[in-house]
Order: C-alpha cells, then structure tokens, then sequence
C-alpha cells in the first residue's frame, strides 16, 4: 500500500498532488493516524451506495473516492482492492448493527412500542430505506462473489455468522420478556426471517420497487414462529 497522504478532494489540485505546508501533520503521528483513521471509515461508509450502483467490479477507484470526497490516493493508501473495501464496508455494517441492539434494544422493549415493531428493527437493522436497498444490493453482490470465490467466502462468512449470532440474541431477549418460546430452535428463526426478509427486499429492488413493503413479512413469521410459554 501507498504511504501517500490522504487528500480531501476539494483541496486536491489537477494532478492529485498535495503541496507541501507548514500546517501538514507529523507522518506517523497521532493526528496523522486519527485523520487516516478518519479517512478510511469514511470510505467504508460511503462504498455501498456506490457498490449498489455499479456493483463491485463495475465501480471504479475514482467514483468511490468522488463519492467520499477524496482523490485516488486515498483508496491506494487504505485498500488493496474494491474487493477488499466491499468486504470492510459489510463488516462495518454488521457492527453497526451489533451496536445499535446492544444500545437500543432495551430501550425498546422498556418504551412500550409494539412487540412486532421491534423485532422488525432487529431484522431491517434499524437504517432508513435508501441505505437498507444499498446494504442489501451489497450484500448480494458479496454472497455471489463469494459463491465463485473461496477466497472471498472465507472472509464473508464470519460476517455472516456474526450478524445471524447477534439478532439470534436480541430474539430470544424479546421472545424472553414477553414469555414466549420459539417452536423452531432461535438459530434458524434468526436466519428464516433474515432471509425472508431479505428475499422480499431483493425481489422488490429487481423490479425497481423502493423494497419499502418487504418489512411486513417479518410481524408474520414471528407470530408463526412463536407461542406463549
């Protein structure tokens, strides 16, 4: 990888240079860290709009750097490959989702929304649509590419695993505050109603729909999935 510094794109001049200052940070120091640090997320977080859009081969360097702000030297500096930065921005998501439950989920049940609202939160991952269809877009292209790739399916199904582990938690802490027990075991009714939900979501986007309807099937499978105790 490149040690080149990392521009933000409004500053850059015509050849991606960046001239020498007084006010440049200590390489190696830790604000040249933190703005790395700085860089690279905003990177992660700005790829899947991108990745939705052109798919992973189809999206190049420059686009992905325009749509964070910066100049091709950032993606070099951070990145081996799109690839890579597919695989970072679906594990950044995960996490994300991992920190919303653990952060919200009590809230929820303790401020008396509807038991079904709540898992729906759980399985959409609590983003507002338009990021939902980009996750979801790069999540497809992920599972194809790792479907092809031993390579790629060795770093996507950790990732998996981990998003099925934790909304398996938060599940069975919803269905234990309402006195209720799964009919299935809480592995596969975090997976069925992942995959269902996220089937629907696909279905809708291949048709050019919104995907904002795919949320109703998950009230339903938790009901049929579910029974007092």
């Amino acid at each position: 990888m490149s040690n080149q510094t990392d521009v933000p794109r409004s500053a850059a001049p015509e050849d991606g240079l960046r001239p020498s200052t007084s006010d440049d940070v200590t390489p190696g120091g830790p604000a040249d860290r933190r703005s790395r640090s700085a860089t690279r997320l905003r990177l992660i977080r700005c790829a899947p709009a991108v990745f939705a859009e052109q798919g992973i081969d189809g999206a190049s360097v420059s686009d992905l750097c325009a749509a964070a702000g910066f100049t091709r030297g950032a993606f070099y500096s951070n990145f081996e490959s799109k690839r890579e930065l597919a695989i970072l921005a679906f594990e950044d998501l995960a996490e994300q989702l991992t920190r919303t439950i653990e952060v919200e989920l009590d809230q929820w049940l303790d401020s008396g929304l509807d038991i079904q609202e709540v898992v729906t939160r759980i399985i959409e991952g609590v983003t507002d649509q338009v990021a939902n269809v980009n996750q979801q877009a790069l999540r497809v292209e992920l599972f194809l590419a790792a479907f092809r790739s031993p390579e790629v399916r060795a770093a996507v199904s950790p990732i998996r695993d981990r998003v099925y582990r934790v909304i398996e938690q938060a599940l069975a802490r919803v269905a234990e505050t309402q006195h209720l027990e799964f009919v299935v075991a809480p592995r596969d009714v975090a997976r069925i109603l992942v995959t269902s939900y996220s089937g629907q979501l696909t279905d809708d986007m291949a048709v050019g729909h919104s995907g904002r309807d795919a949320q109703h099937v998950i009230p339903a499978m938790w009901l049929a999935f579910t029974r007092p105790v």
